[in-house]
């Protein structure tokens, strides 16, 4: 389904209780024989002409019902927006003789609104072209192509025709702005559409939605409207979005405890109590593992916070870094919940001694969908580090959380930042119609009809 943003807002509309303040709105009689009106803007008084005495007047602009058994005298103030754009106005007159008449006139009309739509004109090799529209008096000055909230593409002059960069269509998916020279932005989307299917089965899915603006600050206040859910190209029906904070969670902590954690171990401690006490409220449970040469369940899954805080605070460091190792236990520690869930990593090093390779971790990380946060206390900067540090930071991209730097004075804010995340996070639940094909991985892509937000999830999912 296409999405056309208007330059106008939409319509305000109210009765006016008192005479007008300080001065009129301008008077638009609409009766069967006026002519269409133009340059008609802002607040008006909407005067209406039915033909016979007490009809009930029925109001519709653009679709919009603004009144309906309006009485004599028949106006209702309406606002039109700042601009002369283009509007619809349908009048419905009703007799106590059940007469019925109706018209329609059009105000500025040819004036059109700002909109955008995308369209491939060869999908195979990535090609695109998106229509605009704009009021005269506002134009539009560049059409942009996003990925991921940045622009990858940009043109200002039409036709607008995107050829898009192959690393940019992954989802194959098309995320494409209009933006005016007042800064007025509209947004379209286009995903491939899937195939014919000869069996169908009909699924619903969870999904757990973190979304930041360009500034990376966590948002709760999105409006529903802005969410879209590709899955395994194809659009899903949102049946439900919900904020995600409302539902109980399920925590794993991850914590390096290896010896050369020796003396960040204090101050190490004392930001995980903070962020249990912060983030747990009643009816959470959180668990606790170290990681060590073998990871240490320290304590199970508990709604127990004394308990947690108590094996954080009496933990002592020592032995090799199995990191690799820890994950796997945690998302087995998290398998069988049904509360949504995370693991929170803290570790200031590479994998020294995991048995687990990555390309299992990778597998099993993606079978459990769990998001991961990742804060790597002083890491160093030697090859082997960077590498693990980067693989952390991909199983973090791939499960919707994200991977963070921190030293002793940072610490307890990073660990704020992944407070703030999990207390932002929306709760969707969509549907599909698909092919009924049993343990297929599946992409999942989330976009927000706003270029200045952008939506942090799971990249897919194996179908049940």
């Amino acid at each position: 389904m296409r999405h056309l943003q208007s330059r106008s807002a939409l319509l305000a509309f109210a009765f006016l209780v008192a005479a007008a303040a300080d001065a009129a709105p301008i008077q638009l009689i609409v009766s069967r024989d006026s002519a269409p009106a133009s340059d008609i803007k802002g607040t008006v008084d909407l005067t209406i002409a039915p033909d016979f005495e007490d009809a009930r007047v029925t109001v519709t602009v653009d679709g919009q019902k603004i009144v309906e058994g309006l009485r004599s005298p028949w106006h209702v103030p309406v606002d039109f927006g700042p601009l002369p754009v283009e509007h619809k106005i349908v009048i419905t007159a009703l007799g106590a003789d059940q007469k019925r008449v109706q018209w329609q006139t059009t105000i500025n009309k040819g004036r059109r609104t700002l909109g955008i739509k995308i369209e491939p004109v060869d999908a195979a090799n990535r090609v695109f072209e998106a229509q605009v529209t704009a009021p005269d008096e506002d134009p539009v000055t560049t059409v942009s192509v996003w990925d991921d909230g940045k622009a990858v593409a940009t043109a200002d002059a039409p036709p607008y025709r995107f050829t898009i960069p192959a690393e940019h269509y992954r989802q194959q998916t098309v995320q494409v702005t209009a933006r005016t020279k007042s800064g007025d932005e509209a947004a379209d989307f286009w995903s491939a559409a899937g195939g014919k299917n000869e069996s169908i089965e009909v699924r619903t899915v969870p999904l757990f939605v973190s979304v930041v603006d360009n500034k990376g600050t966590a948002r709760d206040d999105v409006d529903q409207a802005l969410f879209k859910v590709i899955d395994n190209g194809t659009e899903g029906r949102i049946l439900q979005i919900g904020k995600a904070f409302d539902q109980p969670i399920s925590i794993v902590l991850l914590l390096d405890a290896s010896n050369s954690m020796t003396v960040e171990m204090p101050e190490a401690s004392r930001a995980a109590v903070n962020f249990v006490e912060r983030t747990l409220k009643p009816g959470d449970r959180c668990a606790v593992f170290s990681i060590r040469s073998s990871p240490r369940r320290e304590v199970e899954l508990t709604a127990d916070r004394t308990a947690v805080e108590k094996v954080i605070k009496a933990m002592k460091p020592g032995g090799r870094t199995a990191l690799y190792d820890a994950v796997a236990s945690a998302e087995r520690e998290l398998q069988n919940e049904k509360n949504r869930r995370a693991i929170v990593i803290l570790t200031d090093g590479g994998d020294t001694s995991s048995i687990a390779s990555f390309d299992e971790i990778d597998r099993l990380t993606k079978e459990a969908g769990i998001p991961i946060y990742v804060i790597t206390y002083d890491a160093g900067v030697n090859e082997d580090v960077s590498q693990d540090m980067n693989r952390l930071q991909y199983l973090a991209g791939e499960t919707g959380g994200f991977l963070v730097t921190a030293s002793a004075q940072i610490l307890q804010a990073r660990y704020t930042e992944i407070e703030r995340d999990l207390r932002a996070q929306y709760a969707i639940t969509y549907q599909i119609t698909d092919l009924t094909r049993h343990n297929q991985w599946r992409k999942v892509h989330v976009m927000l009809k706003s270029p200045q937000l952008t939506a942090r999830t799971i990249r897919g999912y194996f179908a049940p």
